[in-house]
């Protein structure tokens, strides 16, 4: 963001400050459990979590292994883009829930596919209906995962 448009009582525009090549935080951390399995102990934002793998991959499947986290980020992402869209317009959305199915199919291009199933209950018009699919497309997740990302990659330590 380039603070255009926002609105402030100082005489010169906000500006954010510029990126750093290092982030002062990361956005997320694994760590192994030291356990010698799978299980990963993945951190973001305040809350911690274990990742595994199911037991026909490996794991203990005591938490959600890395495809299931992503589309955790993508039904969260999309249900936080409609609830704070529809609040700003006011609209009657009295029950939100999302779902999101992913299938991995190496003949195709690309191989991962996610499938969203969004229900939505209230008071709303045909046209509110479908203005809000419109707005599911552009929750930042579903754009990340349609457009992809570049990763850059280090390693550190011994």
């Amino acid at each position: 963001m380039n603070g255009a448009g926002r609105s402030a009582s100082f005489s010169a525009p906000f500006k954010d400050p510029p990126m750093t090549d290092t982030p002062t935080r990361p956005f997320a951390t694994a760590t192994d459990s030291g356990h010698g399995g799978l299980q990963t102990f993945v951190t973001a934002g305040p809350a911690t979590i274990v990742a595994d793998l199911s037991a026909a991959q490996g794991g203990l499947d005591l938490g959600p292994d890395p495809h299931e986290l992503v589309a955790a980020g993508l039904a969260a992402c999309t249900t936080m883009t409609l609830r704070l869209y529809a609040n700003q317009k006011g609209w009657d959305i009295s029950g939100l829930h999302v779902e999101v199915f992913s299938s991995f199919d190496k003949e195709t291009t690309p191989h991962e596919r996610f499938e969203r199933i969004i229900t939505l209950e209230g008071d709303l018009t045909d046209e509110q209906r479908e203005r809000l699919f419109q707005i599911a497309e552009k929750c930042p997740i579903h754009k990340l995962l349609t457009a992809g990302a570049k990763v850059v990659t280090t390693v550190a330590g011994n």
